[in-house]
Formats: C-alpha cells, structure tokens, sequence
C-alpha cells in the first residue's frame, strides 16, 4: 500500500509540469491527532491533482497566478476545501486537518486505522509508542519506555548509566533491544537504548509476550524494536537542548531526496554529555578518621556518547524497493564514579569506546511472486580503553584520603587495557504470501564476534598477559511461523526456533588461567490467538517454550566492574499471556495478564569489589498489567497504567545456599513488584488564533517499596529495603506551524525527590532544560 501510494503521488504530482512557470503550493494533510495522512487525495480547481506521501505532505508546482481552491479528501475522514490566492512566483504553504467520518452500513462502522493502531490489534502482545510527538523534548528513551504498562527501567546513576529493563517480571539481558529488527547490541555502547536519542526514531514497539520471529533472536521475556525514520523527502531536522549537571545534547538529521532517479542520502548524527553532578548522601571519612554522613555533588561521572551515520542508497526501482549503504562512527567516554553497590567511589577510573561500523540493506516485495525479502548485513569494528592505573584512594568529597600501595580502583594489578573487536552479521527475511489469509515468515540471524585485549600493567602482575588469549562467540538462530486468518474475527500464529551457539572464553581465577569452550544448542516454540468479539473488543492469548543464550558481556565479561564467566548455561522458560483490549475514539483499555516459569535465571551477581553473571535461580512470575488511555475532548489526553509482578523464588536450598528451605517460594528481592506511572496532556493546534501549537504536560512514576535483600532473613522492621518513590515531571512546548522552530521547557523530578533504582544507587534530583528545534522540509519535484 505504501509502495502505491508514492506511485500514485509521483504520478499525479508530476502532472503539473505541463503547466507554465508559476506559483508553487504545498502543505500536509493531517488527521485530528497531528499526525499526517498517507494517501489521500489532493485535487486543484484548475484540475491538477497529487497524492501524499507517507508523511502526508504534498505539492502542487507551476500553478498559474490567481484564485484556486483546493479539495482534500481521505476513505474514513470529510473532504475539506480551501480556497486561496497566488502571485508569480509565490510559495504558499496550505495545511488541512480532516475530521474522522464514521458511516454505518448495515449496522457496521467503518474507521480508518493507523499502523501502530494495526500492529497493536495484531496477535502480538506489543505496545507502540510513536516518536515523532517527542522530537521537541529532552528525553531520553528510558524514561520514555516507562509510559507503558509492564515496564520498568532502573538505572544505575544518572545520564549515561547503565539501564535495566523489565518486562512483565523479566529483565535485564531477558529483554532483548534492536533497531529496526537488528540486536541494538551489535552497534556498540555508544548507542545504547538509555542514551539512543528519540529524533533518530519513528517509533519504539515494545513486545510483552511472544517475541515475533521477524526479530530474530533468543529473547527470553519481551523485546523491545527501534523503527528508525524513513522519510523519503528532503528534510533537516536540528535541535539542541541544555540542562541541569552541566548536560547537552544536540542530534543534526538531514537527508536529501531525488524523486526523479529515486536517490536518496543523508546523515544521523547527534551528542550528548552530562556531568551528572547531582547531590547525593553517602558517608565520607571525618578528620578522627570515622564515617559520617553527608550530602555531596558526584565529582567523576561525566559521560558523553556520539554518531555520525553516514547513508545512501535507492528507493522504488525495479531491482530493490529499498537499498542503503551505511557507514557510521560512534562511541562514548565515560568516568566510573562507584563500585556496584555505591559504597567505593572512584577518582581516575574511566572507559573509552569508538566503533567504525558499515552496513548494507536490501529490501524487495514479489521478488518472487508473494514473496518479499529483507538482508541486513554488516560489519563492525571497536576498540576500547580500560584506565584504572592510580594508587589514589578517593572519598565522596572528591579528596584523596590515602596511597594505596599496589592495585587499582577496581582491579587487583591496575589496567591499562587496550580491548579490540570484530562484529559481524547477517539478517535473511523471507515473507510469504502462499493465499489470502496465510503468511509465512522464515528468518536467519547470524553473529560473529571476536575480541582480545592487551594490558602492560595486568602483563606485569600476573607474569603473563591474560587478555592477548581471544575470546569468541558464535550465534545463530532460525526461526519461521505461519500466520493465518479464520473468517474475519480469529487469527492464529504459531512458531518454531531454533538457537545454536559457540563460544571460546576464559577466566582468571585465584592467579590461574582457566580456557573454556562451551557449544549449546536449544529450541523453542510459540502459538498465540487474536478474537475479535466486536470492533472495539479482543482478547489475546499466547504460550512459548524461550530459550536465551548468555551473550559475550555475560560470558567476558568488561573487564572494569563484570568479571567472566564462561561456563554459563543457557536460561529456559515457560511464558504464558492473556490480553484484553477495548478501542473507541475516547476510550483505550488494556489489561494484560502473565505467567513465567524461568530455570537457570542469569543474573548479576554483585559485591563490594566485582560483578560477576551466574547461573543461580529458578523462579515464578505472576502478575497483571492495566493501561487506560483517555480523551475527554480534543486537545486533551490522560493516560495512566499499573502494573503488579510477583517473583517467587523456585530454587532448592542446594542452589541458594541454604541449609534449610527458607527462601523457597520467597519473593527475590532487589526488585519492584508494584509499580505505575501516569501523564496528562494537553495540546491546542491554534494557539491564541494562531497557527502555532501550544502542548503542556504533567507525568508521573510511582514505585512501591521492596526489600533490597531477602525479606526471610531477620527482622522485617529493621531490614534494609527502597523507599516508595513518586517522582514527577513536567513541561511545556511552543512550536511553529510544521514545526518549523520549537522551544520547550522542561523539569524531572520536579520536587527533587529522592530516587533509587538499583543496590541503593542515588539517581538524579530536581533537575532543568531547555530544548530548540528546527525542521525544514522540502517536498521533491
């Protein structure tokens, strides 16, 4: 459909050349929510005619001088006509925004959908969230992500730290990121989804059950897939926003588009840094030599991170629907302020990355006959620095208290380590169409990765260097599934996948090298329901046998605060969904409830010194999700959701280390089990008569307090445990028609509240910032 629909405006659009040297008029056809309508159709008195593009926009070229009025009309909305006038030479600039037309045929009410209205009424148990209404905020994607029913982000400090994701009771490496349908892994650090930029993406699909084939990996409880922009105009897209700590974060988008010869290249860039010299209260060393508590500003977590993409490629020929080549440097440099569990500050210890990385994708439908193919292949390069070399012992003041006599901040011979690292990949799509209602999906996802390292100072310590020995790791895994539609209201979708992996690791123990070559190979299997009971109501069902495969963090570790732990056994688990969904133009509701029985759990496994992945746990997770989406009237939008995830210990005494039963059926701890979040928004499109938008909104998280250790052990009202925490946000946004210039305002953690997610880490306070933004775009002749 998308495919004919530029057809159709390229067609239409270039009717106009016929006509003599004129006026020119464009504009966008919008629905009543702001966002453009792809399709519809755009007719000119004088009887010229064009079709938008997949942005909604259009544009009439060589319009004689005088009055015209133009007709816009879309299947699903009321036409609407404009009437106005043009001189030679004029550019004019004429926007509609079409009402929804609701016709009743037979008793049957017919609407036009979205994409993301579709792709959430699939089988799929999948929230979307659309970027583009968030390009003028400073936001980043984590804390986006907790808009959505399920999910939970915990971070370990401030801009920059690393985050966690939980999905229905799931997280961490469980939760699988990727970029349009590619492990986000694969990229490098430098973009990570807490540090990804919302301007790079369309929008971000969030999947609580089953994990579509499409995606291709071994996901163990839900994924999370990026939809990059694809614009096929000519557009530049700047912003820049200055915060609170010292923080900065400036993304350039630009692309240009030939619609003769189909020829498109551009560019995705952006940075960001912060100080992250926010207040927290720790002890620090008094001048008898004894902790004392005190409030301090963090003094070495700076953090930035960069890219420059560079892409070009075609679009629409006969040979390729799509064809991109891309090369692209990115990378981050990031000073380490503390061990895991907050109690060492570090003064030197720092982490420097840069990855050169090139890629090349193909797309194209009936390339057999109801067959499209998708190939994703590339390449990377990285290289990192480890620097943990001073005798310094710091205190949270920033002060150095003492000289160590041997050994680092973090390691025990001090490093100076040089990390080298090849990446490779491959991504093979099949889509086939053998009749109406059936669709198969066969995919191929292949990884190779290979690192080694070399430390003078590690060389010294231990007589030998370690890290020149390469690690390897080699993954693969197919899957494929059939999708079928029984009559108009039941569709079925079952799956079958298969994991296969290789890795050759180490690990240094008690002064000893420790090689290790493990092979894995497991299987795993899904079927999933959608019944529609009326147009406004379904219900969802789904089962999966998961299987994930540790990836090369768990088994190499980083070699700053993760050690390795190549013996590692792949995690198992039996996911069972049952969803509801009620739609109507005010009212949205979801309730969605879960069951996970998860064996040989990875998890981190944390100390004052070290981290370090392990198999430990079985466990049960139980719980249920609720989303409520509301719109009183035009303008106005609430939205509030909650979730409650109960993760009961399934282990025996001989794997907790236990010499009794105890902490069986006991809820982990160290993880929220009751949590919410809610926002109020507010937009007008003409802004005291204006053409200008005006959009102002308040949020809010809630969590609920938990045990930060086992609840079984001691005294209940004397164990350590997070407080409850409701932090709240708000800002406001002003923007030009088209959004051609914006400006918004904003604060987090409004009333600086204090915040914990992880091992009793201190996240940022009230914080400030301010965002510009500029769009140009140009419709393509």
């Amino acid at each position: 459909m998308k495919t004919l629909y530029k057809f159709l405006a390229i067609l239409l659009t270039n009717s106009s050349f016929c006509y003599g040297q004129g006026a020119a008029v464009l504009g966008t056809v919008y629905s009543k929510n702001g966002e453009g309508i792809p399709g519809a159709f755009i007719q000119v008195s004088s009887g010229q005619a064009a079709v938008t593009d997949e942005a909604g926009k259009f544009v009439f070229q060589n319009l004689k001088p005088g009055d015209h009025t133009l007709t816009a009309s879309f299947m699903g909305f009321q036409a609407m006509q404009k009437t106005f006038h043009v001189s030679e030479g004029q550019r004019l600039t004429v926007n509609f925004t079409l009402k929804e037309e609701v016709r009743h045929l037979n008793e049957v009410t017919v609407t036009e959908k979205s994409e993301a209205r579709e792709l959430k009424e699939s089988v799929a148990s999948v929230a979307v969230l659309e970027a583009k209404g968030l390009y003028t905020q400073s936001n980043n994607t984590s804390e986006v992500l907790k808009q959505v029913s399920g999910v939970n982000v915990r971070q370990t400090g401030g801009f920059g730290s690393e985050a966690e994701v939980y999905i229905n009771g799931m997280s961490g490496k469980q939760v699988k990121f990727f970029l349009d349908g590619i492990p986000l892994s694969y990229f490098g650090s430098g973009l990570g989804l807490n540090v990804l930029p919302l301007n790079l993406m369309e929008q971000i699909e969030v999947y609580k059950g089953v994990v579509p084939v499409h995606l291709g990996a071994d996901a163990l409880g839900g994924a999370i897939n990026i939809i990059p922009r694809t614009e096929y105009s000519t557009y530049l897209d700047v912003s820049y926003s200055l915060g609170s700590f010292n923080s900065h974060k400036a993304n350039l988008n630009g692309q240009f588009a030939d619609r003769q010869n189909n020829f498109l290249a551009g560019v995705n860039s952006f940075y960001n840094h912060s100080d992250n010299t926010y207040k927290v209260d720790v002890e620090t060393i008094n001048e008898s030599g004894n902790p004392v508590p005190v409030t301090v500003r963090r003094f070495h977590d700076r953090f930035s991170n960069y890219l420059v993409n560079l892409y070009a490629g075609v679009y629409e020929k006969a040979y390729a629907d799509r064809l991109i080549i891309s090369a692209r440097y990115s990378g981050l440099n990031d000073e380490i302020q503390h061990n895991a569990v907050m109690s060492q500050p570090y003064g030197e210890a720092t982490y420097e990355e840069s990855t050169l990385g090139f890629s090349f994708e193909y797309e194209k439908q009936n390339i057999l006959p109801q067959t499209t193919l998708k190939w994703y292949g590339g390449m990377n390069y990285t290289r990192g620095y480890v620097t943990d070399t001073t005798l310094n012992a710091y205190t949270w003041d920033g002060k150095v208290y003492r000289r160590r006599t041997d050994g680092g901040e973090i390691s025990t011979s001090r490093s100076l380590l040089e990390l080298n690292a090849k990446n490779a990949l491959s991504r093979f799509n099949v889509r086939y169409e053998p009749w109406k209602n059936g669709q198969v999906t066969f995919n191929v996802f292949t990884s190779w990765f290979r690192r080694r390292g070399e430390d003078p100072f590690a060389a010294e310590f231990y007589g030998k260097d370690y890290y020149t020995h390469p690690t390897v790791l080699v993954k693969n895994a197919t899957g494929i599934a059939y999708e079928h539609q029984f009559g108009k209201s039941f569709t079925g979708y079952t799956a079958f996948k298969h994991f296969v992996y290789a890795s050759d690791g180490y690990l240094i123990q008690n002064m000893e090298f420790r090689p290790n070559r493990e092979s894995v190979s497991n299987i795993g299997y899904s079927q999933s329901f959608r019944y529609h009971f009326t147009d406004k109501l379904l219900a969802k069902a789904s089962y999966e046998y998961a299987t994930r495969l540790p990836d090369e963090l768990e088994l190499f570790g980083d070699f700053t605060l993760v050690r390795p732990n190549p013996f590692l056994e792949p995690e198992q688990s039996h996911n069972a969904n049952l969803g509801l969904q009620y739609h109507s133009k005010k009212l949205d509701i979801e309730l969605n409830g879960f069951y996970r029985m998860t064996d040989n759990i990875i998890w981190l496994r944390t100390s004052q010194f070290y981290a370090q992945y392990q198999n430990l746990l079985k466990a049960l997770v139980t719980g249920f999700d609720v989303e409520i989406h509301y719109k009183p009237f035009h303008g106005l939008r609430v939205k509030a959701n909650a979730t409650y995830q109960d993760i009961r210990n399934r282990s025996p005494k001989n794997v907790t280390g236990s010499i009794d039963e105890r902490y069986y059926n006991a809820r982990l701890p160290n993880i929220p089990y009751l949590f919410g979040n809610g926002e109020v928004r507010y937009q007008t499109e003409r802004f005291w008569g204006t053409e200008n938008r005006l959009s102002a909104w308040w949020s809010a998280g809630y969590v609920h307090d938990f045990f930060l250790f086992w609840a079984v052990d001691g005294n209940r009202e004397r164990k350590n445990f997070i407080p409850a925490q409701l932090i709240q946000n708000a800002g406001v946004t002003y923007s030009l028609p088209e959004n051609r210039f914006s400006i918004t305002m904003e604060s987090t953690n409004l009333f600086d509240r204090k915040a914990y997610d992880n091992f009793s880490v201190q996240r940022p306070g009230r914080a400030f910032y301010l965002t510009l933004r500029t769009y140009l775009d140009k419709k393509i002749k």
